[in-house]
């Protein structure tokens, strides 16, 4: 969908590095999960290997190494993640007022992410952001499939009542680019520090400043 000539029936964010900043705080709390299971990558390491990544990823990096996770570690991991953002998120510098403004032109927004709802809904009301998605988060959880996989995008436009060429998608990393392009998906890649080879993008348009979206989007 060109944007520039026609403005989108749905804006699809992403969660974390797009609307919230919680992935310095995720990735700190998994590395220390990791240590703890005998596993040795620096935090640098453990960022690059799972950003964007789903609770698959992370099982299969232990078990390649013949390493073992505690049996009901998904559930501890993740109080102690949402134990940590509940004092350690901060919203991404531009997000509120991009989506105040995207809101205010009759847009519907929502949010797709790999991530747990709780852990969306825990980040999005420490930010002041909630308000704007409430009923209207969605997760690979529940459709089975973790980005790259198009599921979650496609689940998130049926459920607006969108056809998936009319939908926008906000995203930061490569497994969301290349989640939008495969429900063919016009897609915005939110990367002000990161050096990403075209390839990576998947046809995604880079965005540098989250401000600058609504000008993007026609508004």
């Amino acid at each position: 969908m060109p944007v520039s000539q026609l403005t989108p029936k749905l804006v699809i964010f992403d969660c974390d590095g797009v609307l919230v900043d919680s992935e310095p705080t995720f990735n700190r709390v998994l590395h220390t999960y990791l240590l703890s299971t005998g596993a040795r990558l620096s935090l640098v390491e453990c960022c690059n290997l799972f950003v964007g990544k789903s609770r698959h990823d992370v099982e299969r990096y232990v078990s390649d190494r013949g390493l073992r996770l505690p049996e009901k570690w998904p559930q501890d991991f993740y109080n102690r993640v949402l134990d940590a953002l509940r004092t350690d998120v901060t919203p991404i510098p531009g997000a509120r007022e991009a989506v105040a403004l995207i809101s205010s032109a009759g847009i519907p927004l929502c949010v797709a992410s790999n991530g747990l709802l709780a852990k969306m809904h825990v980040t999005l009301e420490q930010t002041g952001l909630l308000s704007w998605f409430e009923g209207k988060m969605y997760s690979a959880y529940d459709v089975g499939a973790s980005k790259p996989a198009p599921d979650v995008f496609l689940h998130a436009a049926k459920m607006n009542g969108v056809a998936p060429e009319n939908c926008v998608v906000v995203e930061d990393s490569v497994s969301g680019f290349e989640a939008a392009f495969n429900a063919a998906m016009t897609c915005f890649a939110y990367v002000p520090k990161t050096a990403l080879k075209p390839d990576d993008l998947f046809g995604a348009r880079r965005l540098t400043d989250m401000a600058d979206l609504p000008k993007l989007l026609g508004l």
